[in-house]
């Protein structure tokens, strides 16, 4: 019997149940609770959930977490069931809310509060029934009471769920099965897109504004609306002191919002502001009522904030809050997840505010707008990056032992990785004491539902003893503590808040809510240390802005202890030449870090910054753009990790992670300490929606690796590939001994490119000064096919790349484009000139025939030796590079002796007939024309091979080897 049959016979015995005594259910008396025990708790399990945890044991990995407590404080908290699907507990799958049969369950009320539930968290289905009914709604738009009812995709009756059909349509969207094949994802992308002014409103393409986008342009209303109140009311105040001011406020507003919808504090606050004195001066008296009891950043007192001096347009604030106010609001913060809370943040703090005398304004920071905006990693890579550091670290260790540990994030911006690194540790504990619970000291743990779960105690220990961060913006330090408060009290309750409380009212020990992680969270830059300031001066602007920090005095016992035991992060990419006018600055960095290159990078002084903070042992792990593994200038980066580190594996995400960027990202995953002595995993990933799915792996040879100049990290399938590599070298002499390798010309200006570049009808109709000229996609595989471009050939336009006119002019040079896995070459017949996304290859040693290089530089040998050598290992626009293709082995030929000869001429006739075909192929009009002319091509490439192999003296294992990787 199918999975659907049983859960169909199991529902037909509810529905009986129900229709016997149908009057009772659907009367006053009979309650939620009891709906739910004998029919909805049923129907799920039904489908496949384990409800009741019969399977699920530990609270801390169950597939559905129910709700038994039905309203909290006159308002409900969360929803009746949140699902799940193993083993992602963090990222609720779908919502479903439960009623008594008695009321109406279909109101605009009820639709409003699901929906809310469900936009909030970024889920867009979800269900409310009372058994008797079943509705599906569309939690896809963003909460609006009035026009909530619009949001229904379908109902059902209790007597549908016998119908074959229509309980199909509920099992194969919310059955388990169903929802582990994606049911969910394929219903949501069928549901019908926004028209009109839904469309209209900046809505991404998918359909409907999500939570993070909307908040975001909220928060950036309100950020501009205090700027403006408080410039206007306070003349006086600077750029600097505005931002942080707009900053705390907003924080303030928003944390207690958190705090409301917890039920951590049992009252609505916000909507009442004003109700006792203006809307300010209430809010001003919460924040310091709060202060007493939560402590930290966000409440404590501001001596401009929170002085009686400071003047505030209370209308305009006032409108702040109503804006933020829960009633009617779409925002519920106990369904919003903490890390799309740092995501909107960490774009929130991508922009400052500033002043003229009489004005305020937000703008972008400048290095934001250099890199075309911010980008949050995905919580997928923050736990990929996690578990495998902080993961690995804490398996099979005690809490005491754990307890030791410290988890660091030296550019943790909003705290996203801090943030993953505090969940994991606290799921940690959690599955150690339920596992052990005659370990659980006392005040550790609390009972719930015959559970145990962290206490309130527990887990401020945790943070304060774990956690560590550094950032240089002061905002990114307030909002990464602001985070970790808000993860601190998630699952708290007004209850456990207030029991914390009575713990320590008593006693010398008194402790406020939250604890402070001014000493855990710093602001400072993790690059430059004060030793910048000796023998130079620096204005005092500017040393602000430098902001110097000593590792070993602001974590003076973990730098005494070797270190940090893990450092992760999402470091940022700057390009430090375009950044730093100051040359000052550069010169120090290059003086400190071994892995300052050519062109310094930010994100490659944070991988050598990283590893070195790292203590013996302890694992270092991030995610950087993918160049580093082949980039011409990154060789002594590459040494360095291969020196100082044990490298674990690097994990390839071709096409990158990051929304709007085309550039491959990397993670690499190291153990401080020791040097990489064992070959180590280069894994290719295409990331998907929630998840990397791995396509292919390679392996590294350190010792290969450095034995070469550049230390190329790009892997081999295995160890045969590198004696194939040493067998066609002992036989070669490198491509550079018998021909000229140049990069095509770079012209003046790429904005001028109109200028130095045009198009014309023919080459007999080009301008004075100018020549022909072929870009990249004017050449193929034995093929070149002009087009129709040509370029200044003048001293003016002059700024890089080879303008020999003796190389560019010349005939019979070969040509492959800059961009490809391999490179792909053709022979110009002509003479014209390239630009800059090809190499010219011009052949100087006596003997060579061209086409005789061209055939092989086209072989499946030199192709899969470019490939296992030195493929960048970017599937987006993967570069081919002059340096490497200079070393490409070309077999060495004797002239002198005839064998050798012979076999040089075979293959240039075979390569001449490859490229006669090629021409038929381009003219043929027939497809009998064009199939034989294919068959050709193809037939003629096998040969060529086959005299390539030979050439190389390959025995047919080691052709084998070649062939097996077509």
């Amino acid at each position: 019997m199918s999975e659907i049959d049983i859960a169909s016979e199991r529902i037909a015995v509810l529905v009986k149940a129900f229709q016997r005594n149908e009057s009772r259910y659907k009367s006053a008396k009979y309650s939620e609770v009891e709906a739910r025990k004998d029919f909805i708790d049923k129907f799920w399990i039904a489908l496949g959930w384990d409800v009741n945890h019969d399977q699920q044991t530990n609270p801390y990995e169950q597939e559905v977490k129910v709700e038994r407590g039905v309203a909290m404080g006159g308002s409900q908290r969360r929803a009746d069931y949140a699902f799940y699907l193993a083993p992602n507990f963090h990222d609720v799958r779908f919502f479903v809310e439960a009623k008594k049969p008695f009321v109406e369950i279909g109101t605009k009320e009820n639709y409003f509060q699901l929906i809310r539930y469900g936009w909030n968290s970024e889920t867009p289905l979800a269900v409310l029934t009372d058994f008797e009914q079943f509705h599906l709604l569309d939690c896809r738009y963003k909460p609006d009471v009035d026009n909530a009812l619009n949001r229904c995709l379908a109902k059902y009756h209790y007597t549908d769920y016998t119908n074959r059909d229509k309980f199909s349509e509920i099992y194969w969207l919310f059955s388990h099965e169903a929802v582990a094949s994606g049911s969910l994802e394929k219903r949501a992308k069928e549901l019908p897109k926004p028209r009109g002014k839904a469309r209209q409103r900046g809505l991404f393409p998918g359909g409907y504004q999500s939570i993070d986008e909307s908040f975001l342009a909220e928060l950036d209303e309100y950020r501009k609306s205090l700027a403006r109140n408080f410039k206007n009311q306070n003349p006086k105040l600077d750029s600097e002191t505005l931002t942080e001011l707009a900053q705390r406020t907003l924080d303030r507003l928003v944390f207690l919002r958190f705090l409301e919808d917890k039920g951590i504090e049992p009252q609505r606050f916000v909507d009442r502001f004003g109700e006792s004195g203006t809307a300010w001066e209430d809010f001003i008296a919460a924040s310091a009522r709060l202060d007493r009891i939560y402590n930290g950043i966000v409440y404590k007192h501001h001596d401009v904030l929170d002085s009686d001096k400071f003047r505030v347009d209370d209308s305009a604030f006032a409108n702040i809050c109503g804006g933020l106010a829960h009633v009617n609001s779409a925002y519920d913060f106990n369904a919003v997840p903490i890390h799309i809370l740092g995501s909107i943040y960490e774009r929130f703090l991508g922009k400052v505010i500033v002043t003229t005398d009489h004005r305020a304004k937000v703008v972008e920071k400048p290095e934001v707008r250099k890199a075309g905006g911010v980008y949050y990693t995905p919580q997928y890579i923050v736990r990929y990056i996690v578990e495998n550091t902080v993961g690995k670290l804490i398996a099979r260790k005690t809490p005491d032992e754990v307890a030791e540990m410290r988890f660091a994030d030296i550019a943790c911006g909003s705290g996203s990785f801090l943030l993953g690194a505090f969940d994991l540790l606290l799921t940690y504990h959690g599955h150690y004491y339920n596992e052990n619970p005659g370990k659980a000291r006392k005040g550790e743990c609390v009972a719930r539902d015959g559970k145990l779960h962290l206490s309130l105690g527990k887990k401020r220990e945790i943070l304060l003893n774990n956690i560590y961060g550094v950032d240089i913006d002061a905002q990114a330090v307030e909002v990464c503590q602001l985070s970790l408060y808000l993860k601190l009290l998630q699952e708290e309750t007004e209850a456990s808040a207030r029991q914390y409380v009575l713990d320590f009212e008593h006693t010398a020990r008194l402790k406020k809510l939250l604890p402070d992680l001014s000493k855990n969270i710093v602001c400072g830059n993790s690059l430059i240390g004060p030793d910048i300031l000796e023998g130079r001066l620096f204005a005092r602007e500017e040393e602000t802005k430098l902001n110097p920090m000593d590792f070993e005095q602001r974590f003076a016992q973990i730098m005494n202890r070797g270190g940090f035991d893990a450092i992760v992060g999402n470091p940022p990419y700057v390009l430090l030449q375009d950044e730093f006018r100051d040359n000052r600055q550069l010169a120090y960095l290059r003086s400190k870090y071994a892995v300052a290159s050519y062109k310094v990078d930010t994100y490659h002084l944070f991988m050598e910054r990283g590893i070195r903070l790292t203590r013996p042992g302890g694992r270092c792990a991030m995610i950087t753009p993918a160049n580093f593994l082949t980039n011409n200038y990154l060789a002594a980066l590459r040494r360095f990790m291969l020196e100082r580190s044990a490298i674990d594996h690097i994990l390839v995400a071709d096409g990158g992670v990051f929304r709007g960027i085309s550039v491959d990202n990397a993670i690499f995953v190291v153990q401080a300490g020791e040097a990489t002595r064992d070959s180590f995993a280069i894994i290719h990933s295409t990331p998907e929606a929630s998840a990397l799915r791995e396509e292919s792996k390679m392996l590294i040879s350190p010792t290969e690796a450095m034995k070469q100049a550049q230390v190329l990290f790009t892997g081999q399938r295995d160890g045969r590939h590198s004696v194939l590599w040493e067998r066609t070298e002992q036989v070669s002499v490198p491509l550079r001994a018998v021909a000229h390798v140049n990069f095509g010309k770079q012209l003046r200006d790429r904005k001028k490119f109109t200028r130095d570049v045009i198009e014309v009808a023919s080459a007999h109709r080009i301008p004075k000064g100018y020549r022909p000229c072929y870009t990249g996609r004017d050449v193929s595989r034995y093929g070149i096919h002009w087009g129709k471009l040509a370029c200044m050939n003048s001293d003016v336009a002059r700024q890089g790349g080879c303008w020999d006119a003796r190389r560019q002019d010349a005939e019979n040079k070969l040509v492959t484009r800059q961009i490809g896995v391999y490179p792909q070459f053709g022979i110009d017949l002509l003479g014209y000139q390239c630009l800059n996304t090809v190499f010219m290859v011009n052949v100087y040693a006596d003997g060579y025939d061209p086409r005789f290089l061209l055939g092989v530089l086209n072989s499946e040998l030199l192709q899969r030796l470019w490939t296992e050598r030195f493929f960048d290992q970017r599937r987006t626009f993967p570069k081919i590079k002059g340096t490497y293709l200079e070393q490409l082995p070309i077999r060495r030929i004797d002239f002198s002796d005839a064998t050798d000869k012979s076999r040089h001429d075979e293959i240039v006739a075979k390569v001449e007939a490859r490229l006669e075909a090629k021409k038929q192929l381009a003219k043929a009009k027939t497809d009998k024309d064009k199939t034989y002319y294919e068959n050709k091509c193809a037939a003629l490439d096998r040969q060529i091979d086959r005299l390539v192999y030979d050439l190389y003296g390959l025995t047919e294992e080691e052709i084998q080897i070649v062939e097996r990787q077509k």
